[in-house]
Parts: C-alpha cells; sequence; structure tokens
C-alpha cells in the first residue's frame, strides 16, 4: 500500500516495516529535546530511501495531494501534532498508533503517565484517525503486563514491537479492518502527569529516588547547575560520596546526593526558567 508517515523514532519498528513491506510516498516528523525517542534514525532511512521529510505540520491542502497521488493511508505513530481529518468520501483514510488501552488513558504521554499511576498492565491501540485525540473507533488493541523494573524507554520499546505486530495484521487487509472497527462505547478516563514538579534532580535526594525519577520521566528529568538548567539524557548510579555540588568530566557530570552521586550526561536547555518551573507537560513554548 502507499502511505504517508507522521511520527517519531518512538514507533521505529513500525517504521521498518512499512519501508520494507509498502510504498512510504513521504515521512512528516517531530520532536523535542527532551524526548528520548527523536526522529534520527526514520529520517536518515527515510533520506537514503529517497522519500522526502517534512518537519512542519501536515495540512489539508497536502493531504489531497497525496491522495491524488495514490496515498491509500495516513499513520501517526507517536506524532505530537493535530492532523488534519477529512472526508472518507475524499479517499481519506488514517489510524493512530496509541501507546494505551483506549478508552483508557487518552494522553499526550501515556508511558509515563502509566509508570507514575504505577498501573499493573499496558498496552497498544490502533484507531482511526478523528478530530478529538484518541477517540476514534478501534481496529485492533493488545495488553501486556508492566514488569517489575521496567522504565519508560522499556515501555516504548515493548510497545513498538507489539505496534508492528499488530499493523502488519491490519495491513494485510486493511478494508477488512477499517469496516471492522469497534467504536470507543465506553467513556475512558484522560491520563496528565501528575507529579511532573518532582521531575527535577535534587540533592537532599537519595540514590534510588533520583533513579525512580528517571526510570519514570527519562529524559524529561530536570537539573539545575548554577543557573543553568539541562535535561538528563542519561543517568548512572555512583556510590562514593563527592565534596562538591557537582564535578564537570567532559561529556559527563558528577551530582552530589545523599548517599553518592549520579553520572549523568546532559543537554542543555534554551528554555532555563519555563523549563525548570513547569507544573505541566508537554511544555508551552513548544506547543
Amino acid at each position: 500500500m502507499k502511505v504517508v508517515y507522521l511520527g517519531t523514532d518512538a514507533m521505529f519498528p513500525c517504521f521498518f516495516y512499512l519501508l520494507s513491506q509498502h510504498e512510504v510516498m513521504a515521512v512528516y516528523t517531530c520532536g523535542n529535546k527532551e524526548d528520548y525517542f527523536r526522529d534520527v534514525t526514520i529520517t536518515k532511512m527515510a533520506k537514503e530511501a529517497g522519500i522526502p521529510v517534512h518537519r512542519e505540520t501536515i495540512d489539508e491542502a497536502a493531504e489531497r495531494d497525496y491522495i491524488s497521488k495514490g496515498c491509500e493511508i495516513f499513520i501517526s505513530a507517536d506524532y505530537g501534532r493535530r492532523i488534519p481529518v477529512i472526508s472518507e468520501k475524499e479517499g481519506f483514510y488514517g489510524i493512530n498508533i496509541h501507546t494505551s488501552l483506549l478508552p483508557i488513558g487518552r494522553s499526550y504521554c501515556p508511558v509515563e503517565c502509566s509508570l507514575e499511576s504505577r498501573q499493573e498492565k499496558m498496552g497498544v491501540t490502533i484507531h482511526k484517525l478523528v478530530y478529538e485525540f484518541d477517540r476514534g473507533d478501534i481496529l485492533s488493541q493488545k495488553e501486556f503486563p508492566l514488569w517489575e523494573g521496567c522504565d519508560s524507554i522499556d515501555l516504548y520499546l515493548k510497545c513498538g514491537y507489539v505496534a508492528r505486530e499488530m499493523l502488519q495484521d491490519i495491513m494485510k487487509d486493511f478494508r477488512e479492518a477499517w469496516l471492522k472497527a469497534e467504536s470507543q462505547r465506553e467513556k475512558g478516563s484522560y491520563w496528565k502527569l501528575q507529579k511532573f514538579t518532582e521531575a527535577r534532580l535534587g540533592h537532599d535526594m537519595n540514590l534510588d529516588e533520583a533513579f525512580d525519577i528517571y526510570r519514570i520521566y527519562n529524559r524529561m528529568t530536570r537539573v539545575k547547575l548554577g543557573e543553568d538548567v539541562y535535561f538528563v539524557l542519561c543517568l548512572e548510579k555512583g556510590y562514593v560520596p563527592i565534596d562538591d555540588d557537582f564535578i564537570v568530566l567532559g561529556k559527563i557530570v558528577l551530582y552530589r546526593l545523599k548517599d553518592g552521586h549520579v553520572r549523568l550526561i546532559l543537554e542543555k536547555t534554551e528554555h532555563p526558567k519555563e523549563v525548570w518551573e513547569s507544573k505541566d507537560y508537554p511544555f508551552k513554548f513548544q506547543h
């Protein structure tokens, strides 16, 4: 099938499958500095295959143009922007891959929300694109239990591989899957991060507290060094106490905690005040 893919590296197994088994006409992507999975891999692969890559938000005119050139389906996978939904009579067929068991867990970041709220199970839902986020009829859904010690990166990877299997089944006979989609009859729920203010490292923390924050929020975890604010790209435990608040060793920063230190790889934010003080996610300056 001819498809337009809208997403990031968070669902790279799905993109690999589409690239190998279908004709990807174009890629639309977006990514923020604090995202663990950005768009580096799919952008590289798309360009190597001669597929146009766009970072602007797709609009109705572009959708109609793709449809006129044979596009059969628009596939959204961790694409954090609103996609225009035009009439099915005009040939628009669009699906979204969402990382929760809809109608439970409508959210911008359901993976992190599921860990924050200590859910016992997780899953992937593939549903029709409609104007309202995460409310379209469900084509496929699969759940799996959360396991002890898993982090948000584990969950993104797990969801990506599960989604690829689901997408492969749907694409065997897409028209049939589309016609058999079931509406989300239950009211469901919207998840929002409730403890995002805690996603900040501080010297009064112990190692387990700091590690648990990073386990849930990954690169959304923030730390302040002097007046500068950074996203935490990587965190490792260190058990020997250090005297200074932090020590810079090339690309590695040792950050003092109550019972040791953490070894950090950081990325500086261009909006220190807004990032540090934000009580909500996504950050307002990005959207």
